[in-house]
């Protein structure tokens, strides 16, 4: 557990590295280009624990690694400022505009890359290309709109021929909102609605319905309860405690959730190495036919007894059970092509999530924090490169446009500040200044903490009272 948590935070950390460099290295450049004085470069926040000085600059490793930041002379109006030529406050303001906006667009480039070179290099990427029902939990709001195992999601919410992941993300970030929903069913096209329900601590919006999915394990972790009950790679779990996975219309997490016996009788197939099924390849219903069972015939029927653990407040086996995916590879320019048009979706939903934070109609327990960060990179390392890279993509694209809003602490606040004093034709005085920025840190320092606290809740068990 210590090992897994370890190296969940080392993960995390390089993650989070790479992109905070990124980030300051757009500001040090531009700060660079224009003659800028740069007295520190500081990969995060606090203490100085070691670094290096070259010419006039500090490159430092900081205590505090949830961030980091460029020190420019004559930065702030409060600094010793002299009037050099070489500081901040002495360039054009079009210049100092620049060097707040090149770190936010950094991010974003470093965004299109990742996924760029992603595309080219060619990789099993979790996208599910065929958006067709496999499961619809019953009693769910899907079942209640008329899906039915076997149609295929034509458009929802206005997005046209959408993949699981696009219609994962719709629904997320619209609980208790009316989605027009058009499926294709024998041919015909049929005209509905959806409308996604609050569900987990989270309160992201669920409707109830998924791909079909065969849990073939990828992995059995070592050290925990699968691998010691005999669970091996390439094993098709069938049934936990008697609940036929492929009809159940649930997850395999959501069914071990709701069992109460510590120890469950797991149902496996285990296929000779000729009849493997592809881990995960099981979204695509034309592989398999309507039947489920089809590929069922070739291979041995074998119960185990395991005992999960609780780890993040769920109980988990120890598996890694791999997303639908599909390989891309694709050329130079219809990579980069694909990584802008899915940065520009991706950064939609973004402003979408950030729109329905102010109007109230999404829940401020939807955003996670560095506790959050750690685990989903330690489960994005644990699927694959690919992933990897994508959940980083994802979250330099998530901190460009974060960096981007009009927050006075933030990148956008100064070129925001910047913008006001251009069109006054004066500065702002150093009294208003110093008020801006004090209210804008006590806002930023209220929001941490309230993310902190979600990233706390939600790693205490389902049934644990809130504090």
């Amino acid at each position: 557990m210590i090992s897994n948590i370890t190296s969940d935070i080392l993960v995390a950390l390089v993650v989070l590295g790479v992109i905070i460099v990124i980030h300051e290295l757009g500001h040090f450049l531009v700060a660079k280009f224009f003659g800028i004085k740069v007295e520190t470069f500081s990969v995060g926040f606090g203490p100085r624990l070691f670094g290096f000085r070259r010419g006039e600059t500090d490159y430092r490793i900081s205590a505090f690694p949830l961030g980091g930041y460029v020190k420019m002379a004559g930065e702030n109006p409060g600094d010793n400022v002299t009037g050099a030529e070489n500081e901040f406050l002495s360039k054009p303001k079009w210049q100092r505009f620049l060097v707040a906006a090149a770190g936010p667009v950094m991010n974003v480039l470093l965004a299109v890359g990742l996924l760029t070179g992603l595309y080219i290099y060619g990789s099993e990427v979790p996208e599910g290309l065929y958006a067709v029902v496999g499961i619809v939990e019953p009693g769910s709001p899907a079942q209640q709109a008329g899906v039915q195992p076997g149609d295929r999601v034509v458009s929802i919410d206005g997005k046209k021929d959408p993949n699981w992941l696009e219609i994962e993300s719709r629904v997320l970030i619209n609980p208790g909102k009316s989605l027009p929903l058009v499926l294709e069913r024998d041919g015909k096209q049929i005209e509905t609605t959806v409308e996604p329900v609050r569900k987990g601590q989270a309160e992201t919006g669920y409707v109830g319905m998924a791909p079909f999915v065969r849990y073939v394990v990828r992995r059995a972790w070592p050290g925990y309860p699968a691998e010691a009950a005999g669970i091996q790679a390439g094993d098709e779990i069938l049934t936990v405690n008697g609940i036929d996975l492929r009809t159940a219309g649930h997850y395999i997490q959501e069914v071990m959730q709701g069992i109460n016996d510590k120890t469950i009788k797991v149902t496996i197939l285990r296929r000779p190495p000729s009849v493997a099924v592809d881990a995960g390849a099981g979204s695509d219903p034309a592989r398999y036919g309507q039947n489920p069972a089809a590929a069922d015939k070739d291979g041995e029927i074998k119960e185990v007894l395991v005992t999960p653990i609780l780890q993040d407040g769920r109980k988990i086996m120890g598996i890694d059970i791999p997303p639908p995916t599909v390989k891309v590879k694709l050329g130079v320019t219809e990579a980069f092509k694909k990584s802008v048009d899915t940065n520009v979706e991706n950064a939609s939903l973004i402003f979408q999530v950030i729109g329905k934070l102010f109007k109230r109609e999404a829940s401020l327990k939807q955003l996670d924090g560095p506790i959050g960060i750690v685990r989903v990179s330690g489960q994005a390392f644990n699927l694959g490169l690919a992933t990897l890279i994508s959940l980083m993509a994802a979250i330099s694209l998530n901190l460009g446009l974060m960096n981007a809003l009009p927050i006075p602490i933030l990148d956008g606040g100064v070129m925001l500040m910047l913008l006001v004093e251009a069109v006054m034709g004066r500065d702002l005085s150093l009294r208003i200044k110093e008020r801006i920025v004090q209210v804008s840190f006590v806002f930023l320092l209220m929001l941490t903490v309230f993310v902190l606290y979600n990233d706390v809740l939600k790693l205490l068990p389902p049934s644990q009272p809130t504090p």
